[in-house]
Formats: structure tokens, sequence, C-alpha cells
């Protein structure tokens, strides 16, 4: 009988045994993964360590692109814009990213976040972004001037008023 009672605590504190040790202070040393973030491509993140701007727009083949002429011409307005700001925006301590696609993934060091382009949005647009994690986002084509002014206010106030 005394046999069999042990063999039964043993059987009973087995699965005790297997578990990670959850005493009082003690950390638990597995580590929990984001499903949301786990698949996204290193190069695809944009690491945000000070101001920065990411241009977004649909990636779109050539002979899309030659069925919407309007869309053709946004993507050319925005890339010359963005382009004639750069070597400004640069010169003022601001990171520039051009992104292609819906979504764009961005991180600092304590957090990670997505901004995905609703469909009934702009094709093309701008992000701005800092370390205090409050991004603004900038629908359609802005003017070179506009984007210096944007991220002139943005660094003052943490906001923008869009014009």
């Amino acid at each position: 009988m005394r046999r069999r009672f042990s063999t039964c605590l043993a059987l009973l504190a087995l699965p005790l045994a297997c578990e990670p040790d959850t005493a009082p202070g003690a950390s638990d040393s597995r580590a929990v993964v984001d499903s949301g973030f786990a698949a996204v491509a290193d190069s695809a993140w944009v690491d945000v360590s000070g101001l920065t701007l990411v241009g977004f727009y649909p990636v779109k083949t050539n002979e899309q692109l030659q069925l919407d002429a309007d869309l053709a011409t946004t993507l050319d307005d925005f890339a010359f814009h963005l382009g004639s700001a750069m070597d400004s925006l640069v010169a003022a301590g601001v990171t520039v990213h051009y992104r292609g696609g819906d979504t764009v993934w961005f991180r600092t060091p304590l957090r990670r976040w997505r901004f995905a382009r609703s469909p009934d949005s702009a094709d093309v647009g701008y992000v701005l972004a800092d370390t205090l994690l409050q991004p603004v986002v900038i629908h359609g084509v802005r003017t070179y001037v506009d984007l210096i002014e944007y991220v002139r206010e943005f660094r003052r106030t943490g906001r923008v008023t869009i014009r």
C-alpha cells in the first residue's frame, strides 16, 4: 500500500517538476513572441532613433501605371518633391525613408508599431515619427517646401497642421 501511495505521489508531482520556476521573484526565461511582428523581415523595419520622415507609396507594375496615368503622375510628383527636400531634411537631422506598400513597420528600442494605409486614403503620403511615439500621417503629395515646414512644426510642437 505504501509503495502504491509513493508511486501515485511521484506521478502527481511529475508535472510540477516540469513547470518553470514560478516562485515569487523568479523570472520566466521564456521569450514572448508577438506573431504580428515575428514574420517581418529585418530590412522592412524603419528604426526610429530621432525625427524620421517616411514617404509611402503603392507598389505598381509598369503595366498598371500605363493604365492609370493619374497615379503615374502622382508617383512622379511624390518622388520629385521628397527628393528635392532630402538634402535640407538630412541637414536638419531628419532620417528619411521611402517605403513601398500599404504597411510601414516602425521600431524603437522600446516599442514596435505599424502604419497601415487604409484602402480609401490617398495612395501616397508621409509618416513623421520620433521616439516619443506619437506619429503624424500626412496623406497625398506635398511640395518640398511643405515637407520642410511640416518637419519644423513637428519638431517644435509634436503636431502638424495639414495645409
